[in-house]
């Protein structure tokens, strides 16, 4: 089943290199924005589970604020070799509205 979350927050809330978190049926989300593109990928590390919030991104990759495990935002595949393990990815798009919106499956 996939549902779609209206409305996030508005596209231009958010910067090029900037996250932000949002709760999402319960799931704790972050919208990423790099080189002009939208992804949303779960707010938590692989590697020892600490919050992406606040990672610093560079060429589409997330590293974790914790120990610096780099993500690629379009597949979720980790970089390094703290974790084999992918982060969940979703897609997301920007509406008619100008919102972003969220698929969850």
């Amino acid at each position: 089943m996939t549902t779609t979350a209206d409305s996030l927050i508005p596209a231009t809330d958010i910067t090029d290199n900037q996250t932000v978190a949002v709760t999402v049926e319960g799931k704790n989300i972050l919208i990423c924005k790099a080189n002009g593109d939208y992804y949303a990928v779960d707010n938590q590390c692989t590697h020892q589970r600490a919050e992406l919030t606040n990672g610093r991104i560079r060429n589409c990759y997330l590293a974790c604020p914790l120990h610096g495990v780099r993500f690629d935002l379009r597949t979720g595949m980790p970089k390094g070799e703290l974790t084999r393990v992918p982060l969940k990815t979703y897609p997301v798009s920007v509406a008619e509205d100008g919102n972003l919106h969220l698929e969850l499956d």
